[in-house]
């Protein structure tokens, strides 16, 4: 197992390391994957069409095109979308989330354990957002 975030932070406050050093020694833990190339696996994995993920995300398809391909960076409702669209898992979902630098779904937070949900149980946006609603929370944007 790799070492955690408050190992690297310790590591990287402790001041006895360059960051030369701390890439060098600490390569295999730092997010490298490219956007585009992380989008067409996850695509392909999902066994989807584009125009499926797109239609079932509600987005434009340009937009939709835009990020995966890397030119726009989306909100991090717009990422949850994405990825409850394509029926992607919490891993994944948390992986499009880490590589994209936005906080990934936390389950003490009333409105993440709702999308963790929904993601493990495979609920459609529309499901997902009903469930928001119930509960008191805003709905995907």
């Amino acid at each position: 197992m790799g070492k955690s975030n408050e190992e690297l932070v310790q590591e990287l406050s402790a001041g006895c390391i360059s960051l030369d050093a701390f890439f060098a020694t600490n390569a295999t833990e730092l997010v490298n994957e490219e956007i585009p190339v992380f989008w067409k696996t996850l695509v392909k994995k999902s066994e989807m069409s584009k125009t499926d993920i797109i239609n079932r995300a509600d987005f434009n398809y340009g937009y939709f095109f835009d990020i995966i391909n890397g030119r726009k960076m989306p909100s991090r409702d717009k990422l949850i979308r994405i990825t409850v669209a394509m029926q992607c898992t919490v891993d994944e979902c948390q992986s499009a989330l880490r590589i994209s630098g936005k906080s990934a779904l936390y389950p003490r937070v009333r409105r993440d354990s709702i999308i963790i949900y929904a993601l493990t149980h495979r609920l459609p946006i529309s499901n997902l957002n009903e469930l928001l609603i119930r509960f008191g929370e805003p709905p995907l944007r």
